[in-house]
């Protein structure tokens, strides 16, 4: 009788491994390197090629990490354009868990955001003092500007419309670099400022942190515009990387008066992608 329980016992024991087991084996963790020097955000893979780079085959893209004490670096590169989706829209958020899980506690969208002259005549001001009248002449040269707005965004993607965000921000930044077939970019998190605002916590040398990728998706600029072409006050065009094509900028795709046929190529084109990974903060040598 004992011996038949015992062997009931092992072969539960045995079913449970094995159910557990692969899910632990996919979850792997990556290496981030250390930063020796604070990294040149250009979106240009040459700082990068020392470094091993991780595959997420779903969207085909190669990304890696570095850091240092104050600052986390990551490299993203698109070697399909296809899978670009609609993310010179709605930019590409960056989710961080510092305990190491898959909590969209807090998260960071770098987005390109159009304005016009006169916003980024104001812009500059704030930053360099009042412009000349022919420093302005010059500016409102171009009737609108793209700058680079990371922003603080909660959990289901609003924007965090706190001071403490926009101070948790400062030193974000991300660039773009495009060829023929990949597009990468570049981004630097302001690490330990943000877990400490945050999160009343420091993140510390090899510590397991989650970071979280997610671009692409419908907005709400973007469903208003298609729903203009089905009332007949516009065209339905919006900017939409067309299955990648266009390079750096966003290109006007139409819709046929937001058709069923039209309603169908744009689910196609702004599907949603989002993967997570664990990323080890490197030490310092």
């Amino acid at each position: 009788m004992k011996n038949t329980g015992m062997k009931l016992i092992i072969i539960v024991a045995v079913l449970i491994l094995t159910a557990v087991f692969p899910v632990f084996a996919k979850d792997k963790t990556v290496q981030s390197t250390w930063a020796t020097s604070p990294l040149t955000i250009d979106g240009l893979v040459d700082d990068w090629e020392a470094d091993p780079l991780n595959e997420e085959k779903k969207v085909k893209a190669v990304y890696g990490f570095r850091n240092d004490s104050q600052t986390l670096y990551v490299l993203f590169k698109f070697n399909d354009r296809k899978y670009l989706s609609s993310i010179e829209i709605t930019g590409m958020t960056l989710w961080v868990d510092t305990e190491g899980k898959k909590d969209k506690k807090w998260g960071i969208r770098f987005a390109k955001k159009k304005i016009s002259a006169d916003e980024y005549i104001s812009m500059l001001e704030k930053q360099q003092g009042t412009l000349s009248d022919e420093q302005k002449k010059n500016v409102r040269a171009s009737a609108f500007y793209f700058i680079s707005q990371p922003e603080m965004v909660d959990k289901k993607g609003n924007p965090l419309e706190k001071e403490k965000a926009s101070e948790a921000v400062k030193g974000a930044a991300f660039n773009i670099s495009a060829s023929q077939e990949a597009v990468t970019y570049e981004f630097r998190l302001p690490l330990k400022n943000l877990a400490e605002t945050f999160l009343g916590s420091e993140t510390r040398a090899d510590q397991a942190i989650g970071v979280g990728f997610e671009w692409g998706g419908l907005t709400d600029e973007m469903r208003k515009e298609f729903m203009k072409g089905s009332t007949g006050e516009g065209s339905g065009a919006m900017g939409i990387s067309e299955g990648g094509r266009g390079g750096g900028g966003a290109q006007g795709v139409g819709f046929d008066g937001a058709s069923p046929q039209g309603l169908s190529a744009l689910r196609k084109m702004t599907k949603k992608y989002s993967f997570w990974t664990a990323v080890r903060l490197a030490k310092s040598p």
